[in-house]
């Protein structure tokens, strides 16, 4: 289907001709009548056009598949001698299934699993960081508390020993 008449294309798609030409107006294709020629390039603009006004905003463009799988069968003959002495021969089928993907699918793919692993690990890091911070915290506050409370015993200690050297002096 190469270049076609609106006409022909309308009948194809199976719209009327008229909606098919307002269509195309739409798209900013210049289209006068039903009898204009319209080529593959326009064909997909129209197609483009009509996908975004129908909230699909993926662009259409001739791509190849990301894998194709191909099947071969082969038929071969073996003779094979039976116990009487004869050569008897068998039909044999192999058949075959290679399936071959894109490099880039495959890149894709596995990029997408290095960004997941990567934030799993930096989620891991931050929780990791996090307990150690809190373990930190806790260990300086006990070391505070403990140097606190051997300030005190001192602090006691040496005013009860200047008590008791102020009440030997009386």
């Amino acid at each position: 289907m190469s270049d076609v008449t609106v006409r022909q294309f309308a009948e194809v798609v199976g719209v009327p001709v008229e909606r098919l030409l307002e269509q195309l107006g739409e798209a900013g294709l210049p289209v006068d009548d039903a009898d204009s020629t319209i080529t593959e390039e326009e064909k997909l603009k129209l197609l483009n056009h009509l996908r975004e006004a129908h909230g699909k905003t993926t662009q259409t463009t001739v791509s190849a598949p990301r894998k194709i799988t191909l099947r071969r069968k082969t038929v071969g003959e073996l003779r094979v001698k039976s116990s009487e002495g004869r050569t008897k021969t068998v039909s044999v089928e192999v058949r075959k299934k290679r399936t071959y993907v894109k490099r880039s699918a495959i890149a894709e793919e596995e990029a997408r699993q290095r960004a997941e692993e990567e934030a799993r690990r930096a989620e891991e890091e931050a929780r990791r960081r996090a307990e150690e911070e809190a373990r930190r915290a806790e260990e300086e506050a006990r070391q505070r508390a403990e140097e606190e409370a051997r300030r005190a015993a001192e602090a006691a200690k040496a005013q009860e020993e200047e008590a008791r050297r102020i009440a030997e002096e009386q």
